[in-house]
């Protein structure tokens, strides 16, 4: 009887320095997160806007930013408009590294070009890039670009 007095007393030292040093690490938990503030990660909007007194007054345009190319797709699938992203994404291939071009088997292989306008206001820019398509058995669509052209901002009567 003696025994089980003695394990139960002890049994309930344990539990009571358990409480007590679990409540004093709580404590020096919350302190801690409660001094810490994120100065990096301030909402924006609430922030105040400087304006420098001289500086031009603004107006506020939205940019219309597109790109578009011509792919070959798979005449079943566009007919039943059953084609998917895989179908229509371009792999660019910086270079050639990963393929051994002479050993490569390709459905098409045929010169594009990507034309990137941005459209904004009264006003139209646009760019192009040539570049080299190549169709793989794989259903992949690899493409070689050669670099963007200038920006053109001029009308379209001064382009023609």
């Amino acid at each position: 009887m003696i025994n089980a007095v003695k394990v139960f007393l002890l049994l309930v030292l344990i539990v009571m320095i358990n409480m007590f040093f679990s409540g004093i690490h709580t404590s020096k938990q919350s302190m801690v997160y409660a001094q810490h503030q994120d100065v990096f990660n301030l909402d924006k909007d609430s922030l105040p806007q400087k304006v420098s007194p001289d500086a031009p007054e603004a107006e506020w345009i939205t940019v219309d930013d597109r790109i578009s190319y011509v792919v070959p797709v798979e005449k079943e699938k566009y007919e039943a408009k059953d084609i998917l992203m895989e179908d229509i994404e371009l792999w660019e291939v910086i270079d050639k590294s990963p393929f051994e071009w002479h050993q490569v088997d390709y459905y098409l292989e045929k010169p594009i070009t990507e034309i990137h306008t941005r459209t904004f206001g009264k006003q139209k820019c646009d760019r192009s890039r040539k570049g080299t398509i190549f169709w793989l058995k794989s259903g992949k669509k690899c493409v070689f670009w050669t670099m963007w052209s200038v920006w053109d901002c001029r009308q379209e009567e001064e382009r023609n």
